[in-house]
């Protein structure tokens, strides 16, 4: 019989249910109460969206025990903008560390590096647009699309898409310039200007 915890609470459901039923039902009711999952642990061990579906045709007795803790999506959003202006200071960095190896003709090292970059914008960028998309729907009446949020993220995008071109043509005096300095400045412009913008909506 696995032990069910939700937000330190036992709950009792059926050991026949299986697992990936279960978690879709709660995903429902969270869902209408604007909540989301935001740890998930099997049998003591924290597991990810990727290993859940693993544990989707066990039914809930095969399971020793089971912790869910849930969080309000709102809250997760500010938590995430937070966490980006740290990422942000990281990734700032990065990119003229390694605009400093194209420069000093370090290409190889530099080349290894230019995806960990590349991944790291995406991740960024990702994570600002599902914030901004969170807090759209949940502030009705508020206009997340401010012009410092909106120009910051149209410089932040237009020198990310310079990096691949310059990169494809081995134009390493083009990627040190970006990596030096035009993708710092848009990402210390989205810091200061673009996510300000949507953390003000706590206060609204």
């Amino acid at each position: 019989m696995a032990n069910l915890l939700i937000n330190g609470q036992e709950q009792k459901k059926d050991n026949s249910i299986l697992f990936g039923e279960f978690m879709n039902s709660l995903n429902k009711d969270l869902a209408a109460k604007s909540q989301v999952v935001s740890v998930l642990k099997i049998n003591g061990e924290s597991v990810d969206e990727k290993r859940e579906t693993a544990f989707a045709m066990q039914a809930l007795g095969q399971l020793s025990s089971i912790e869910i803790t849930t969080v309000n999506q709102l809250e997760l959003a500010f938590e995430a903008l937070h966490s980006a202006k740290a990422y942000i200071k990281k990734l700032i960095k990065h990119c003229k560390e390694n605009g400093e190896l194209y420069k000093t003709g370090q290409t190889k090292v530099a080349d290894g590096n230019f995806v960990d970059i590349v991944d790291g914008l995406d991740n960024l960028t990702n994570l600002i647009l599902t914030s901004q998309s969170i807090l759209r729907g949940k502030h009705r009446g508020i206009h997340t699309n401010d012009s410092s949020l909106r120009i910051a993220q149209v410089r932040l995008v237009s020198a990310i898409e310079e990096l691949l071109p310059a990169k494809k043509q081995n134009d390493h005096v083009m990627l040190a310039d970006i990596l030096c300095n035009e993708l710092p400045n848009a990402l210390q412009e989205m810091a200061d200007f673009g996510i300000p913008v949507l953390q003000r909506l706590r206060t609204s």
